[in-house]
């Protein structure tokens, strides 16, 4: 498993928090039940303060509260902890190589929660907003879309965070969902 390394871990939410600002990892695997304060408040601090870290949520939850209460928050992903170890890591591959990590399952509850949210409004995106989000859904990183679309990265970040706005979501994944529920993108 040379791949991944495992570069901290913590007791409660706080020392968490305080860790992964110190040293950002690539993917942050936050579990919700934790002592002091909980996961989803970890990853909302998470994701205010670090916007391009990668977030999975990890729970034994499966329930629809913890699910969207997660997603809304900002996570990217969220897995059981039912999960196998063996399943984690492949999971962990795939998420660094651009797919959610989403049981079916899960995945349903949250296009469910962002149902029921959703209003009437038509969301109005540019043509290149619509070609970064198509991007995003087929899990291409800041820089490959950069690279691909002949843009600076610092572009990218703003056409995303745009994108973020107007379609009023907190993570890629969410914006994909979205993005296809309205048909702005396949």
């Amino acid at each position: 498993m040379t791949d991944l390394d495992l570069i901290g871990e913590a007791a409660d939410g706080f020392e968490g928090v305080e860790k992964i600002l110190q040293n950002p990892p690539d993917i942050a695997l936050i579990d919700i039940d934790l002592p002091g304060i909980s996961g989803i408040t970890v990853i909302g601090m998470l994701r205010n303060k670090l916007p391009g870290l990668k977030i999975i949520a990890l729970s034994s939850y499966s329930e629809k509260g913890y699910v969207t209460g997660a997603m809304q928050a900002g996570a990217d992903g969220y897995l059981l902890k039912a999960i196998s170890i063996t399943a984690l890591v492949d999971f962990l591959r795939e998420f660094a190589q651009g797919k959610q990590p989403v049981s079916p399952y899960l995945l349903d509850l949250a296009v469910a929660h962002k149902n029921s949210l959703e209003n009437d409004e038509d969301v109005h995106i540019s043509p290149r907003e619509k070609q970064v989000l198509k991007l995003l859904a087929e899990g291409k990183s800041n820089k490959q879309i950069a690279d691909e679309i002949f843009l600076s990265i610092e572009t990218v970040k703003t056409h995303i965070k745009n994108i973020f706005q107007k379609l009023e979501v907190k993570s890629r994944m969410e914006a994909v969902i979205v993005g296809r529920q309205r048909k702005l993108i396949d």
